[in-house]
């Protein structure tokens, strides 16, 4: 508990304070929220408008943050309780991630920009001196090059997931996602590796399996927004790594937003036509500026100008690389089952019910599993 006093807080102190103390407890990730009494309010109306500024500058989440989880914070918590329950109709091989573990290993990240293509010749032929980590969005052209990825990446949520999956997929391949992502690949039959993201029902699983069975399922936080930087958080244990990437820019490449054969293909060639091209209509999901998302992912990546973490492969040398088999690394994973779904629906009820419709809400409690 921290007492502030004054009329001029030293916010940015504070801030330092905060980051300290989340540095000390078992999570690395710490959520705040202001919360002003109307008496205080009409006192010192000055002093408050004050700390709402000071407080959403410092302390609050951003902008971007706050208009995705209020587009999805529904379909999220919808997700969390369906797959919970598909995890058992479906009897689907699950693991909750703790980490990666290894030294000197060559990580290999491929996203789906239009440069994928261009890099396909040398990912196929340096191949085995990679662990390649896919999105699902480039699954449709590296499978049908013969490119197979040690692992698939998929955290979105919306039902336009569906699309990047609808191709013939190697059942071996795990996929490394979390409760809350799309429905449909919870009816494949791949392995699932699930990752803490620090949403509520994952704070509330990590604390669940702490107490009850002393599992740590630790929470890797992701401030780029997207896979490469999930990516990144979960295999950044590994020592002396090396992090390649590739597909990867967040903008449209020489006409097109992303390389053959994604999903995005499959759902909009019905409206293609002799004046409206794929490319015509898929440009607007990417265009020649990073904004929002796509520039708050570039910075994450490419802090102050530096890519010393990141190695594009296009821009690399032809390297010497060790062979997999010859580099360290492991997968750290453990098994188990998460808290009932009776449990999840109550306490989303209690505590956010705002974030999953109470009719949706009603039907989960009745049909959970004790």
């Amino acid at each position: 508990m921290f007492f502030i006093t004054g009329k001029n807080p030293n916010w940015s102190d504070l801030k330092d304070k905060i980051k300290n103390l989340s540095h000390q407890t078992s999570s690395s990730q710490s959520k705040w929220t202001l919360y002003i009494t109307p008496n205080y309010e009409r006192m010192f109306p000055e002093l408050t408008k004050d700390c709402q500024t000071n407080f959403q500058k410092e302390l609050s989440i951003n902008e971007i943050n706050r208009n995705t989880i209020q587009h999805f914070s529904k379909l999220w918590t919808h997700n969390y309780l369906k797959n919970r329950t598909n995890l058992f109709s479906n009897k689907t091989s699950f693991q909750w991630f703790q980490s990666f573990v290894g030294n000197k290993t060559s990580v290999l990240f491929l996203g789906a920009s239009p440069g994928l293509e261009l890099d396909l010749p040398r990912i196929q032929k340096e191949r085995n001196q990679f662990l390649i980590f896919a999105s699902d969005t480039a699954l449709g052209y590296l499978l049908p090059s013969g490119v197979i990825p040690d692992y698939i990446v998929s955290f979105d949520s919306g039902r336009g997931t569906t699309y990047h999956f609808l191709l013939e997929l190697p059942r071996h391949i795990p996929i490394i996602t979390w409760l809350g992502g799309a429905s449909y690949i919870f009816d494949l039959t791949n392995p699932k590796i699930l990752v803490n993201t620090g949403h509520p029902l994952d704070q509330m699983i990590e604390h669940l399996f702490l107490e009850s069975l002393g599992k740590t399922w630790p929470l890797y936080s992701n401030p780029s927004l997207n896979l490469l930087g999930m990516v990144s958080s979960i295999t950044k244990s590994i020592e002396n790594r090396e992090f390649f990437v590739s597909g990867v820019s967040y903008l449209a490449e020489r006409g097109k937003s992303h390389c053959k054969g994604t999903g995005y293909e499959r759902y909009y060639l019905p409206e293609t036509n002799r004046v409206r091209s794929l490319e015509f209509i898929t440009k607007r999901l990417y265009s020649g500026e990073r904004k929002g998302k796509n520039q708050k992912a570039w910075e994450q990546m490419n802090p102050n100008g530096s890519l010393s973490d990141v190695q594009f492969l296009s821009e690399t040398k032809e390297i010497s690389f060790r062979s997999k088999k010859d580099q360290n690394h492991s997968l750290k994973t453990f098994q188990g089952f998460p808290p009932s779904i009776a449990e999840l629906a109550k306490w989303a009820n209690q505590d956010h019910s705002g974030i999953i419709h109470k009719k949706t809400l009603t039907t989960w409690l009745r049909f959970s599993l004790s």
